[in-house]
């Protein structure tokens, strides 16, 4: 039960004089009259009028403190959600850490987690911020007390980890809730069943690297599948290698094309390619180095490197990375589980760059 004090002392201008309509007496259990004076004996006023004032004790609150009457009208939450929220949470309203670790349990008995949240205490915060279907950004997910709260409340959700949790809590708890089998925190709550699901990526490694002499070059971690994958996602090409022609590593269109090679390429190369490709196509070629002594018309011609290094941010142990290009989600039929009660999918991205995984 919320209550808010009838009387608001909301500064000098709230004098008597100033709105005599508000200046009245509203009788007391012990048959006394209240009169909305302020503690320094000046006649202040209530906050409406008299027909307005809500009437009967289902209504009113009336708390006697050190002999003086105090009127608070009862408001209760789901009559009135725009109502700001109390400064104090107890834990019998929003958990407690004990009862946090024992969620957390649930999913992982082996590791804990030293801070976790009780799913009670993210419920309140999204009530207050978030309607149903809204998106929530956690950018540290630890557990994934927030992830799994969020999507028990119907909202859409992203989560950022960049430590094990990923694997070691938070898919764990996110299958758990999309199969029904969590039924702690606030299932009972939000009558949670299951249902769902969620897209996972993995950062993959930085695509470059200095070398000794601190030149930009391609990271050796990289063959020559995930440079083209890579390449064509911040290109924004769609990766589909042609079984065909060695150069269609990807599409944009129906007539454009990409080609990634670390290849050094001279003119007769690019001449062939040009040739190969023809007037009714054209190719963005990107290359480790290249030498050219013609115009080669349907040729977009770019070094790795540096196209590489204009498009990312590099030296970050953050996450204030400027990611570009990510991937479009896959079609609904690949992404939902085998339970289709309860709430829509949500959407997860763990540090989503290059190598998607489907959980």
């Amino acid at each position: 039960m919320n209550f808010e004090t009838l009387v608001r002392k909301e500064g000098s201008e709230s004098l008597r004089q100033d709105r005599p309509s508000m200046w009245y007496a509203i009788p007391a259990p012990d048959g006394t009259e209240i009169w909305p004076v302020k503690p320094d004996g000046t006649e202040g006023r209530w906050r409406w009028k008299k027909e307005n004032v809500p009437t009967g004790m289902d209504q009113l609150e009336l708390i006697k403190k050190d002999g003086t009457w105090e009127i608070y009208v009862k408001q209760y939450l789901e009559e009135n959600p725009t109502r700001p929220p109390a400064t104090f949470w107890p834990n019998e309203d929003v958990g407690h850490n004990h009862e946090a670790k024992l969620e957390v349990r649930a999913f992982n008995s082996q590791d804990i987690f030293d801070t976790p949240k009780p799913e009670r205490l993210l419920k309140r915060v999204l009530e207050i911020a978030t309607q149903p279907n809204d998106l929530i950004l956690d950018s540290f997910a630890g557990s994934g007390t927030t992830g799994a709260v969020a999507h028990k409340m119907g909202r859409r959700w992203i989560m950022v980890e960049l430590g094990e949790h990923c694997h070691t809590h938070i898919i764990p708890r996110l299958q758990k809730v999309i199969d029904g089998e969590d039924q702690g925190g606030i299932s009972k709550a939000v009558s949670w069943q299951g249902g769902g699901g969620f897209r996972y990526y993995k950062l993959a490694p930085s695509l470059l690297q200095q070398d000794t002499h601190g030149q930009w070059v391609i990271n050796k971690e990289y063959n020559a599948e995930m440079l083209a994958q890579a390449l064509c996602k911040l290109e924004g090409f769609t990766y589909a290698p042609s079984g065909v022609h060695y150069w269609m590593h990807g599409h944009s269109t129906e007539r454009d094309f990409i080609y990634v090679t670390t290849a050094n390429l001279n003119h007769e190369q690019l001449q062939q390619l040009s040739d190969e490709v023809g007037s009714e196509r054209s190719l963005l070629v990107l290359c480790t180095a290249f030498r050219g002594r013609g115009d080669y018309p349907n040729l977009t011609v770019k070094k790795i490197p540096k196209q590489v290094l204009s498009r990312c941010e590099w030296g970050h142990d953050d996450y204030s990375l400027r990611v570009e290009n990510l991937p479009k989600a896959p079609p609904p039929q690949q992404v939902e589980k085998t339970k289709t009660k309860g709430h829509s999918a949500a959407n997860s991205v763990q540090s989503g760059l290059f190598d998607e995984e489907m959980e």
